[in-house]
């Protein structure tokens, strides 16, 4: 009898040691994977190359600009293309830990003659929104703009993609007052009123305008779009939506996390006001800001493990005080790893749980005895009362 003890007694240990270790593997998996991957990134903005004095404020001199690259270089960032920072912002993408994202507003004619050979040099990319009509007109405030056969070349270099900065609709009223600015602004340039309705019109058809005339001269329909003067209501986020676009920037500053999404894009500006050494502090504060951002995350995902099945439990941690619900859903999405990427597969086990009062922990799981060999994820997208959301992935082996 004393035997049998021990030897029932070793097999309740071994079978608790395997549970542990594939919650173990599974938890470590996540953790290597993000780890690796970077915690935020920073958009950096750029107007103008040079020294016009029409916009003194918004210009750069090549020498600056060059310095900025080369600071980049030294310390160890890389840029990325848009198509990688749009991955890595809807969650399933993994960037370099000190990654950057350039882009370049308006469509001045010194981005060709100065930006782009530089940063073919550098070997780096950037975006470039374009101002479609002043493109047409070939100049703003009495500076020239670049023509459409120079935006081809630099698109088809592949170093400088093209995106949508509006057809006219770049600029202010109430003589070009703050606060005023035409995406808000229920008037046409002529001073003609406008109901929010016709404004949601408006603008629409300004920014399709903008869109077949990028992908007309460059043979690229455009995917992202940046606001003027980085200036939006509920009115022109409707419109730019209705246009077809889920990507768009703003000027407001700071970093953007993994998993964020790709709706409001925060950028910081870089011109003649910002040396080298000012932008590499930037960078830094942003870099330690969103290590702690990722450290302090609200969501928590709990995972069991088996040979045949999959349990995940998803919740915040501001939600198991029993104050008021912060979370209003999670959903869960399957991804396979194919040639070292993740692949969107289909939704995993019950797709969309919801919280409630009673019910702070979401569940869900899905049988995984038929799943092909290799390497999955399940990615958490944790949905708060405000709109806001978290994201975790769970990674596995079948």
């Amino acid at each position: 009898m004393k035997y049998i003890r021990k030897i029932l007694l070793f097999v309740v240990l071994v079978c608790c040691f395997l549970s542990i270790s594939e919650q173990a593997m599974a938890a470590k998996a996540t953790k290597f994977y993000e780890y690796s991957n970077a915690k935020g990134i920073t958009v950096i903005n750029y107007h103008s190359f040079g020294d016009y004095k029409e916009i003194a404020n918004i210009n750069i001199t090549e020498k600056l600009f060059r310095e900025q690259l080369k600071m980049l270089k030294d310390n160890g960032y890389s840029t990325i293309t848009e198509e990688q920072l749009i991955a890595y912002l809807q969650g399933h993408g993994r960037i370099p830990e000190k990654a950057v994202f350039l882009t370049i507003d308006d469509g001045y004619e010194s981005v060709y003659k100065m930006a782009y050979p530089i940063l073919k040099e550098m070997g780096m990319q950037a975006t470039l929104f374009v101002i479609a009509n002043d493109v047409e007109t070939g100049a703003r405030k009495n500076v020239p703009m670049l023509n459409w056969q120079q935006i081809k070349e630099m698109s088809d270099s592949g170093i400088m993609r093209i995106g949508n900065h509006t057809y006219d609709l770049h600029w202010r009223g109430n003589n070009d007052k703050s606060k005023h600015e035409a995406m808000i602004l229920n008037q046409k340039k002529n001073g003609e009123p406008l109901t929010n309705e016709e404004r949601l019109r408006y603008i629409q058809e300004d920014v399709t305008k903008a869109h077949q005339l990028i992908e007309k001269y460059t043979g690229i329909a455009p995917k992202s779009f940046a606001y003027p003067y980085g200036v939006y209501d509920r009115i022109a986020e409707q419109a730019i939506k209705k246009a077809g676009y889920t990507i768009d920037y703003s000027t407001q500053g700071g970093y953007n996390l993994f998993g964020q999404g790709t709706v409001h894009i925060k950028r910081i500006d870089s011109s003649n006001r910002v040396s080298a050494h000012e932008l590499k502090k930037i960078l830094e504060k942003n870099y330690s800001l969103a290590e702690q951002q990722y450290r302090q995350r609200d969501i928590q995902v709990e995972a069991q493990v088996t040979s045949n099945k999959v349990t995940l439990k998803a919740w915040l941690k501001s939600d198991m005080n029993k104050g008021p619900l912060q979370a209003k859903e999670t959903r869960f999405e399957l991804y396979k790893m194919v040639n070292g990427e993740r692949q969107l597969q289909r939704d995993f086990g019950s797709y969309c749980v919801t919280a409630n009062k009673s019910t702070r922990v979401m569940s869900t799981e899905e049988n995984i005895a038929k799943y092909e060999a290799g390497g999955y994820s399940v990615k958490a997208i944790m949905i708060k009362q405000d709109g806001s959301k978290e994201v975790f992935w769970i990674n596995f082996n079948k």
